[in-house]
């Protein structure tokens, strides 16, 4: 649960580095492989954890609490790093102003995955 979202927060800041005249090759691929390798050592674990802090009567519902979540968490992202960001309304028009952005939401992100690492790093030292 340390080492996924870590791995998670390096992907994203790799990806901070996309912009005009850069390559997929060079720059967005290496990015999304590095990601994908963090939320695969993230995401299995995280669901088998809360599937089995539950009994086996309310494995449903821990699914779908997990489930519920995960997305909630997802649209509030959405919702909020662009605007921190500075991705508001005319921004999207600007390549510039949306390059800084896109820049900015990466490394908001990754900065969030890392703390999370952290936290599950803590937790784990603490409770073994």
């Amino acid at each position: 649960m340390t080492v996924g979202p870590l791995i998670v927060a390096v992907g994203l800041a790799l990806l901070s580095r996309v912009q005009e005249g850069t390559t997929y090759l060079g720059t967005v691929l290496p990015g999304v492989i590095v990601f994908g390798f963090g939320l695969t050592l993230t995401v299995a674990p995280l669901t088998a954890t809360v599937l089995a802090a539950a009994s086996e009567r309310y494995a449903g519902i821990a699914s779908g609490v997990n489930n519920a979540v995960s997305r909630g968490a997802g649209l509030l992202a959405i919702a909020v790093i662009p605007g921190v960001a500075g991705l508001t309304g005319a921004a999207y028009r600007d390549p510039a102003v949306f390059a800084s952005g896109f820049r900015t939401a990466m490394l908001i992100s990754a900065a969030l995955a890392a703390a999370g690492g952290t936290l599950a790093s803590c937790r784990e030292r603490r409770h073994g």
